[in-house]
C-alpha cells in the first residue's frame, strides 16, 4: 500500500536510462577516441544490465520501499542519468552559441538532436568530463547484485508487512452501535429509488404483493429523479434537511412516513422488457460509499423486500468468474454445497449461478469496482446478462472511486455523486471517535456535549477534570479542521486520539501533519491511494509533480502539460513512433495524462474554461506519496530544504523567505523546477539572483508576477558595464541582474515572466537553445534581441501582438505551435512567406495587414493547407487598397485557402465584391466549417453558405453594399442550412429585399438563435423563424414590423426575446410565450401584452425602456394584486428611460412591489424626484431583493425611506444621481456589503466620509465591508 515511502515506476529506467545513452552514443558518432571505449561499455549496459534492472524496477514497484540502503542505491542512479543528460544539454547549448558567432553553422535543431551532436568536434575537458560521467553511471551499474540482495530483504519485509496487515476486502456486516452522521439524505434518496423500482416491477394483478410494499413503506421521499447526471451529496433533497434529522444509528434503520402509491410511481423509474437496474456511487476514497452501501443493505425494507441479498468485494484483479463464484458462495456457502468453486470451470459457475437466482428478485452490492479496460463490455456482455435471470424488482448497487466508471456501468437516471461531509457534521463524527463514552449526542435537538459526567469511569481512568477536557475539546475542533471532512481520516485519527486523552499529545497532532504518522496514514491512503495505485506509473509521477503547488491553486491544463514537458521523459515518455511520423504531439500525450486525472477526479473543473482544481484531501495525497521523491512544496516551508531536491514550490513571505533562500545551497544541478508562489517585493534583487544562479540545472523557472526590491542606484550602475547590449523600456524596475543570470541556465525549458518586473531582455537571452515555452505577457518591450528566431526549440510563446511583432524572421521559429496574430509588412523578416515553415500553428491566427502582399504568388508561399493543426483563421485588411487593386485582393484570398481543419473563418476589411470560391465550395475539401464571420467588406452578394453541411454560426456585419438577399444564398441542398445554430445580420445599410428559402426544401431545421439589426426596413422571411428557436433579438429603425404577430406564433419555445426600435402599434400575445424566461423591450412607442404579465409563467428577467404606452400590462394586475406573486422566477427587472406618463412609470412600481421573489432591480433614468410614503412602501415588499441599482436618475432627490426593510440587500449602487444630497434618515439595509456611490452630489460624499473628518451618513454605512465613493 501507498504510504510516505519511495515509490518506484520501471518506466524510469526504461524511459531516462535509454534517453541518456542514446543521446551518448549519437555524441559519439565522431569522436573516434572515445568511440570504441564508450560505445562498448554503453552496449554492454544495454544488452546486459538493463532488462535486468527492467525487472528489478517492475518488482520494486509493487510495494513501497523503506530500506535506506535501497533508496540510496536508486537515488545514485537517477542522480547520474541526470548528469550525464545535463552534460549533453551543455554541449549542445554551447555548440549552439558557437554557431551564434558563425564558427558553425547550424541547419536543423528541434528534434534532430542526435544528427547535430554527430557534426561536433569536443575539446579534450569535455571529452574527459563526458568520460568521467559515463565512467560514474558504470560503477553505479556494477553493484547490481548488490541492489539485488537489498530488494531480496525489501520483499521479505514487505511480504511480512503484507500479512500483518488487516485486508482491505469489505463485508456487508455493520455494527449496530455505529453512528452514521450526516449521511441520512443520502441513504434516504437511494432507499428511495431502490423500493420505487421494486414496485413498478409488479404489474396491477400483483395487488398483494403492492401493498404490502405500501403498508411497511416509510422512507423519506425527497430526492426526486432528475435528468441523467451526477447528484452531489450537497445536492440531493436539500429542501427537506433542514426538517430531518441528519444523523442514522445503524441499529435504527428506520423510515420516516408512509406515502401514497400515487406518488411512488412518479419518483420510479420505469423498467420496461426487465432491464437491470445499477446505480452507482461514486467519491474519493474513504468519503463513505461502502457505509452508505452497508446501511442499505441491511435496511429492513431491503431485508424483507428481496428474496437473495449478495455482497462481493471486487478485487483491484477483475474476473467475471471470481464474481459469480463469490455470489454463489455467498448465497449457498461452500461449506454447505460441500464443493471447492475454485476448481470448477467458468461455464459450471455460470450454470450454478443461473440456477441460483433464476426468478429470485435479488439485491447485490458490488463494491469497490476499479477502472479496468474493457469493464463495460465485460459486465454488461459477460455477467448482467446471466444476472437478468433473477426476477424483475432486482438492483444491482455499486461502489466506486471512478466517474468513468460510473457513467458506464450505471443506467439509471442518476449518478450519486458523494462528497465529503459538512463541517458541522463531520465535526460530531470526529469527536464521537476521538471522546467514546465521554461524547454524547441527543437525537432529538441534534444538540451534543463532552462531558466527564458522560462517562465518570473513563474520565477518572485519564485523571481529566472539566476544564481539561474544554481544553481537548478545542483542540479537536481545530484538528477535524486539517481532514476536510473526510470520515476515514476522522475515524481513524479519533481513535488515535482516543487512546491518549491527553493534552499534549492532541497538540502534537495538531501541529503535525497526519501523513507524518505511519500508523496514520498508512490507513487513510489505503483508501485515498486506490485510484492512486491503477494509474500508470507515468501518471503517478504527473500527479507527485503537483504537490508543489499551493492549496486551492487553479491549475490551468495547457500550462500543467508544458511543465511536465519541460523535464523530458520524467513525466510524459513519448512513443517515439509517433512523434517521427508527427502523428502524436508531445503537447496531445500529457493532456491524455491530465485528463486521466480528471476522470478518476484528481482534479475537478472549474467555472473557467481549463482551469480545474485539486481537492484539499487530493492534494495532501499528493504530498504523502511524494514526500520522498525530492519534491520540496509549500507546507514544508518551515522546514530545512533538503540538500537534494529536484522540484520546488514556495509560497513567498518576505524576511523569512529571504534567509531561506540565503541559506539553501543547491547541489551542483540537482534543482530543475522552481515555482514562486506570494509576493516577492520583500525580497531583493540580489539575493533572489544569487539563488537562481547557484541552481544550474535548472530546466522550469515560473517567475511570473514577481516584483522585487530593486538595487541601490550605486549598485546597479556598477553591476553593469556593458549596459549598450540590454535593450530596456521605460519602466524603472527591470530586474537586470537576475534576467543576467536566467541567461546562463542553459538547461532552461519553461520560463514565465509573465506579468513581471523583467521589462527587458539580453542579447544574450538568445543562448538558451533548448528553451521551449517562454512567457512575456503582461510586459511592454520597446525592442527585443536581434537573434530572437534562434530559439529554435520553442514551442509555445506568449505575449501581446505588439511584443511578437518585434521578432524578425519568426519564420526560424518552426516548432511554435501559437501565434495568435501575425501583423505582415513589406520588410524582410515580416512578410507573409515567413510562416511557410510553421506548420505547427495550432488554435487561432490572426493575418493583419494583407493589403501589404504585393502577389498572388506571395500570399501563396504561406502555404496555409499545410497547417493542419489551424482550427480558427482570421484574413482581415486594415486599409482599403487603390481602386485598380481590387482583383489583388481577390486573388490573394483565392491563395490562402486553409487545410481541412479550420472550423472558424473570419473575413473582414477589404472591397472585393465576392468572396474566394473555395469557401462555400462542397467540392473543394473545405466543408468543415462551424462558424463564418463577414465583416467590413464590400461585397455586393452573399455565396450559397445554405450548402455548408456542418455550418453552426454564420455572422455578418457591415456589409454596406449587399442590398438582396436571394435565392443564391440558400444553395441547391435538399436541406438548406442543416446544422445552422445562430444567424446574425447587422449594419446592411442598403439591404431592401431578403427572398424566402425555395419552396419545398427543408430550412433551419435547428435553429436556435436570431439576431437582425436593420438599418432599413427588411421584409423578413418567415421561413426562419421555426420552432426550434428560443432566442431573438431585432432591432429596427424608425417605421414599422408589420408581420412580429406571425413571426411570435412561429417560435413557441422561445425564451429569450428582445425589441429595439421604434414601432408605432405592437402585440404581443403573452399566452404563446410560456417558455420565456428573458423578456427585452427598448424604445417601443405603443406595445399590447395580451394575456398580462401573470401568462409569462418562466420570465426570470424583464428589461423595458423608453415607453409612451403600455397596455394590459397592468389593469388586470390592479384587478388583482395577488396575481404577480404567482411568478416566483422573475428575479430581475431593469427599468430604463421610462417616460412621465402614469403607465409607464408610475404604474410599473406598484407592479415591481408585488414582485416578492425579485433578487435584482435596476432603475435608471427615472423620472421620479422623490419617493413619497406610498412608492416608499412598494419598496418594502421587495423582500427578497438582494441587487439595487440606481443610474443616471438626475431628478431624484434622495432614496425611499423604506429602504432599511430590505433585510436581504446585499449589493447598492447609487450612480449619476447628483441631485442626492444624504442617505435616508434611518440608515441603509442592515445586512449590506458592498455600496457604490459614484458621479453623485459633493454633499453626499462629504456626509459619507469616516474619520478623522466624520461625515453626518458614516454611521450608517459603517457596517458595511465593502465601500467605494468617488466624486464627479
Amino acid at each position: 500500500m501507498v504510504g510516505p515511502e519511495l515509490t518506484v515506476g520501471g518506466w524510469f529506467a526504461t524511459s531516462i536510462i535509454r534517453n541518456v545513452m542514446d543521446k551518448a552514443r549519437s555524441a559519439l558518432g565522431s569522436n573516434h577516441a572515445l568511440q570504441t571505449e564508450i560505445e562498448n561499455r554503453l552496449t554492454d549496459l544495454e544488452k546486459n544490465s538493463l532488462p535486468l534492472l527492467d525487472a528489478i524496477f517492475e518488482e520494486a514497484s509493487k510495494s513501497p520501499i523503506k530500506n535506506r540502503g535501497l533508496i540510496k542505491w536508486m537515488d545514485n542512479l537517477r542522480n547520474e542519468a541526470y548528469k550525464i543528460r545535463d552534460g549533453l544539454d551543455y554541449l549542445e547549448a554551447k555548440r549552439f552559441r558557437e554557431s551564434l558567432k558563425g564558427k558553425n553553422k547550424v541547419t536543423k535543431f528541434g528534434y534532430s538532436t542526435g544528427k547535430y551532436l554527430k557534426t561536433l568536434i569536443f575539446s579534450d575537458s569535455e571529452l574527459e568530463a563526458f568520460k568521467s560521467a559515463v565512467d560514474e553511471f558504470c560503477k553505479i551499474f556494477m553493484r547490481l547484485p548488490e541492489f539485488i540482495n537489498l530488494l531480496h530483504e525489501h520483499r521479505t519485509t514487505a511480504t511480512t508487512e503484507h500479512n500483518n496487515t488487516n485486508r482491505w476486502e469489505t463485508s456487508s456486516y455493520l455494527d449496530p452501535d455505529a453512528m452514521i452522521f450526516g449521511r441520512d439524505t443520502e441513504i434516504y434518496f437511494i432507499l428511495d429509488i431502490i423500493l420505487n423500482c421494486q414496485l413498478v416491477c409488479f404489474p396491477n394483478g400483483n395487488q398483494d404483493e403492492r401493498e404490502r410494499r405500501e403498508s411497511t413503506s416509510e422512507v423519506g421521499r425527497e430526492g426526486k429523479f432528475q435528468e441523467r447526471g451526477k447528484i452531489k451529496s450537497s445536492e440531493v433533497g436539500r429542501e427537506g434537511t433542514s426538517q430531518k434529522k441528519s444523523y442514522i444509528k445503524s441499529s435504527e434503520i428506520a423510515q420516516s412516513k408512509k406515502e401514497k402509491s400515487t406518488e411512488s410511481e412518479q419518483n420510479s423509474v420505469c423498467i420496461s422488457d426487465w432491464k437491470l437496474p445499477v446505480l452507482p456511487i461514486y467519491g474519493l476514497g474513504g468519503v463513505g460509499k461502502t457505509t452508505i452501501a452497508k446501511i442499505v443493505y441491511n435496511n429492513k425494507e431491503v431485508v424483507e423486500g428481496f428474496d437473495l441479498r449478495v455482497w462481493v468485494y471486487i478485487s483491484k484483479k477483475f474476473d467475471v468468474k471470481i464474481i459469480m463464484k463469490n455470489i454463489v458462495e455467498s448465497v449457498q456457502g461452500s461449506i454447505a454445497t460441500g464443493e471447492n468453486l475454485d476448481s470448477l470451470s467458468k461455464q459450471t459457475i455460470k450454470c450454478k449461478l443461473i440456477k441460483t437466482i433464476t426468478n429470485k428478485r435479488f439485491f447485490l452490492v458490488l463494491d469497490d469496482v476499479h477502472d479496468h479496460d474493457g469493464i463495460e463490455s465485460i459486465l454488461s456482455e459477460d455477467l448482467f446478462p446471466i444476472l437478468r435471470n433473477g426476477a424483475p424488482g432486482s438492483f444491482v448497487l455499486i461502489t466506486t472511486q471512478s466517474e468513468p466508471v460510473a457513467k458506464t456501468i450505471g443506467n439509471m437516471p442518476n449518478i450519486i455523486s458523494l462528497d465529503v461531509l459538512e463541517p458541522e457534521w463531520f465535526l460530531l463524527l470526529f469527536k464521537y471517535y476521538a471522546f467514546g463514552e465521554l461524547f454524547s449526542f441527543d437525537k432529538e435537538s441534534g444538540s451534543s456535549s463532552i462531558s466527564c459526567k458522560n462517562n465518570t469511569a473513563k474520565a477518572q481512568l485519564n485523571n481529566l477534570t472539566e476544564v481539561e477536557l474544554s481544553d481537548l475539546e478545542s483542540i479537536a475542533t481545530k484538528i477535524a479542521e486539517k481532514l476536510h471532512g473526510l470520515p476515514l481520516a476522522g475515524r481513524v485519527i479519533g481513535k488515535m486520539l482516543y487512546t491518549k486523552l491527553d493534552k499534549s499529545h492532541w497538540n502534537k497532532t495538531l501541529k503535525s501533519n497526519w501523513w507524518d504518522d505511519e500508523s496514520t496514514s498508512r490507513e487513510i491512503l489505503a483508501s485515498l491511494s486506490i485510484g492512486y495505485k491503477d494509474l500508470d506509473p507515468d501518471v503517478q509521477q504527473c500527479f507527485r509533480f503537483c504537490s508543489i503547488f499551493p492549496k486551492h491553486y487553479e491549475f490551468d491544463r495547457n500550462t500543467l502539460v508544458q511543465m511536465w514537458m519541460a523535464h523530458d521523459d520524467d513525466f510524459i515518455q513519448p512513443n517515439l513512433g509517433d512523434l517521427y511520423k508527427m502523428e502524436t504531439r508531445l503537447e496531445n500525450i500529457g493532456k491524455d495524462r491530465f485528463d486521466k486525472l480528471v476522470e478518476r477526479s484528481f482534479f475537478q473543473p472549474t467555472v473557467n474554461d481549463g482551469k480545474y482544481v485539486m481537492h484539499d484531501l487530493i492534494r495532501e495525497l499528493a504530498i504523502a506519496v511524494s514526500q520522498k521523491q525530492k519534491f520540496y512544496h509549500v507546507e514544508s516551508l518551515h522546514d530545512k530544504i533538503p540538500k537534494v531536491t529536484h522540484h520546488m514550490g514556495i509560497y513567498c513571505d518576505g524576511s523569512y523567505m529571504k534567509e531561506k533562500i540565503t541559506l539553501f545551497n543547491p547541489v551542483d544541478t540537482n534543482l530543475k523546477t522552481l515555482i514562486l508562489f506570494g509576493n516577492l517585493r520583500d525580497i531583493s534583487e540580489q539575493s533572489f539572483s544569487n539563488f537562481v544562479g547557484k541552481s544550474k540545472g535548472l530546466r522550469l523557472l515560473d517567475l511570473s508576477n514577481a516584483k522585487m526590491m530593486p538595487q541601490p542606484s550605486k549598485e546597479k550602475t556598477k553591476s553593469r558595464p556593458r549596459a549598450s547590449k540590454h535593450i530596456v523600456s521605460s519602466s524603472n524596475r527591470y530586474m537586470p541582474m537576475l534576467v543576467d543570470n536566467i541567461c546562463q541556465l542553459s538547461h532552461l525549458r519553461f520560463l514565465d515572466l509573465s506579468f513581471s518586473d523583467a521589462h527587458f531582455l539580453p542579447n544574450e537571452f538568445c543562448q538558451l537553445y533548448h528553451l521551449q515555452v517562454l512567457d512575456l505577457r503582461g510586459l511592454n518591450f520597446l525592442e527585443l534581441p536581434k537573434h530572437m528566431n534562434k530559439l529554435v526549440n520553442l514551442r509555445h510563446l506568449y505575449g501581446s501582438a505588439n511584443t511578437l511583432s518585434r521578432i524578425s524572421g519568426i519564420g526560424k521559429l518552426t516548432n511554435l505551435q501559437e501565434l495568435k496574430e501575425f501583423c505582415i509588412r513589406e520588410s524582410n523578416g515580416h512578410r507573409i512567406s515567413e510562416l511557410r515553415d510553421m506548420n505547427e500553428i495550432s488554435g487561432h491566427l490572426l493575418l493583419s495587414n494583407l493589403e501589404n502582399v504585393s502577389t498572388k504568388e506571395e500570399a501563396a508561399t504561406c502555404q496555409l493547407d499545410k497547417k493542419r493543426y489551424l482550427k480558427s483563421l482570421e484574413l482581415t485588411f486594415i486599409t482599403s487598397r487603390l481602386p485598380g487593386h481590387v482583383r489583388l485582393e481577390l486573388e490573394v484570398l483565392e491563395a490562402l485557402k486553409p487545410s481541412p481543419s479550420v472550423e472558424m473563418l473570419t473575413i473582414s476589411g477589404g472591397r472585393g465584391d465576392s468572396l474566394p470560391g473555395w469557401l462555400c465550395s462542397t467540392q473543394s475539401g473545405f466543408s468543415n466549417l462551424k462558424c463564418i464571420k463577414v465583416s467590413d467588406c464590400e461585397l455586393t452578394a452573399l455565396p450559397a453558405f445554405g450548402e455548408l453541411p456542418f455550418l453552426e454560426i454564420l455572422i455578418f456585419n457591415t456589409l454596406h453594399f449587399v442590398e438582396m438577399v436571394g435565392d443564391e444564398f440558400y444553395g441547391r441542398s435538399c436541406v438548406v442550412f442543416p446544422s445552422l445554430k445562430e444567424l446574425q445580420f447587422s449594419g446592411m445599410s442598403r439591404w431592401r429585399t431578403w427572398s424566402d428559402a425555395p419552396a419545398g426544401k427543408k430550412s433551419f431545421p435547428v435553429l436556435k438563435k436570431i439576431h437582425l439589426h436593420f438599418s432599413n426596413f427588411v421584409q423578413i422571411p418567415v421561413t426562419i423563424f421555426t420552432s426550434s428557436v428560443a432566442e431573438f433579438t431585432l432591432l429596427l429603425p424608425p417605421g414599422n414590423f408589420n408581420n412580429i404577430e406571425t413571426v411570435m406564433q412561429r417560435m413557441p419555445h422561445l425564451n429569450h426575446l428582445s425589441i429595439t426600435g421604434v414601432l408605432d402599434d405592437v402585440s404581443i400575445d403573452c399566452t404563446g410565450l410560456r417558455l420565456l424566461e428573458v423578456l427585452c423591450l427598448k424604445n417601443v412607442r405603443h406595445i399590447h401584452f395580451l394575456g398580462g404579465i401573470k401568462s409569462l409563467v418562466n420570465l426570470r428577467k424583464l428589461d423595458m425602456a423608453g415607453f409612451n404606452e403600455i397596455r394590459e400590462l397592468f389593469e388586470e394586475e390592479e384587478e388583482n394584486h395577488g396575481t404577480c406573486q404567482e411568478n416566483r422566477l422573475l428575479t430581475s427587472l431593469n427599468l430604463n428611460y421610462l417616460s412621465h406618463s402614469h403607465k409607464s412609470y408610475y404604474g410599473i412600481l406598484p407592479l415591481a412591489g408585488r414582485l416578492g421573489y425579485l433578487r435584482s432591480l435596476l432603475i435608471r433614468s427615472s423620472p421620479v424626484t422623490e419617493y413619497a410614503e406610498e412608492e416608499g412602501s412598494w419598496f418594502s415588499q421587495l423582500t427578497s431583493l438582494e441587487t439595487l441599482k440606481f443610474y443616471g436618475c438626475s431628478e431624484l432627490r434622495g432614496l425611499p425611506s423604506t429602504l432599511p426593510l430590505l433585510t436581504k440587500l446585499k449589493k447598492l449602487t447609487i450612480a449619476n444621481c447628483p441631485k442626492i444630497s444624504s442617505l435616508p434618515e434611518f440608515g441603509l439595509p442592515p445586512y449590506l456589503t458592498e455600496l457604490y456611490i459614484t458621479g453623485c452630489s459633493d454633499e453626499l460624499v462629504r456626509r459619507c466620509q469616516p474619520k478623522p473628518d466624520q461625515g453626518d451618513d458614516w454611521w450608517k454605512i459603517s457596517h458595511i465591508p465593502h465601500i467605494l465613493i468617488k466624486q464627479r
